[in-house]
């Protein structure tokens, strides 16, 4: 009887812990991990431990790409970079494919990826955002605000403290020269 009383009472700091939480899901989650010692968000700071040194890794090599005007290769490393939730890297894409370097040119994408950076909250994607919707017509505002909800994605960085992104689904990732 006392080992019971002892597993409800971790219940319930568990509970307690998480009972301002507002959305249900996110709670049930949160309080689940917590009574098995957090074993889903240790996996999750790994995770995003990888993610941030990937994305870091890349976005260096994107830049150096493109100092060099190896476009291309710059491309490459930007996307790597920015699936995994780096803004600047992010931004950039919407520049290259607002200019179409490394890839055709593409007012759709620019636009998703520099709504994707304004979402992490970097003030400049917006200014950006707003110059390429200035270049589009009412068709593509409609079809990349449709993308734009059809592939957002949450993704997770840990440098100092963990960070949750946006960024764009890997399903939505082969249109580089479909659209």
């Amino acid at each position: 009887m006392t080992a019971l009383i002892v597993v409800n009472a971790e219940d319930d700091t568990c509970e307690q812990q998480y009972k301002d939480e507002v959305d249900s899901l996110v709670k049930a989650v949160l309080i689940d991990d917590c009574k098995n010692d957090y074993k889903l968000l240790n996996a999750r700071m790994g995770e995003a431990r990888d993610n941030m040194t990937n994305a870091f890794e890349n976005f260096e090599r994107g830049f150096d790409a493109y100092q060099l005007q190896n476009y291309d290769e710059a491309f490459d490393g930007f996307m790597i970079a920015a699936t995994l939730g780096h803004d600047a890297a992010q931004y950039n894409l919407a520049i290259m494919n607002t200019k179409g370097e490394g890839t055709p040119q593409n007012l759709i994408i620019a636009y998703m990826w520099a709504d994707t950076v304004v979402s992490n909250g970097v003030e400049s994607g917006r200014e950006l955002r707003d110059a390429i919707l200035e270049r589009m017509s009412s068709q593509q505002i409609s079809k990349a605000q449709a993308l734009v909800r059809e592939c957002k994605n949450t993704v997770f960085l840990f440098a100092e403290d963990l960070i949750v992104n946006s960024t764009i689904k890997d399903s939505c990732l082969n249109f580089r020269n479909s659209l």
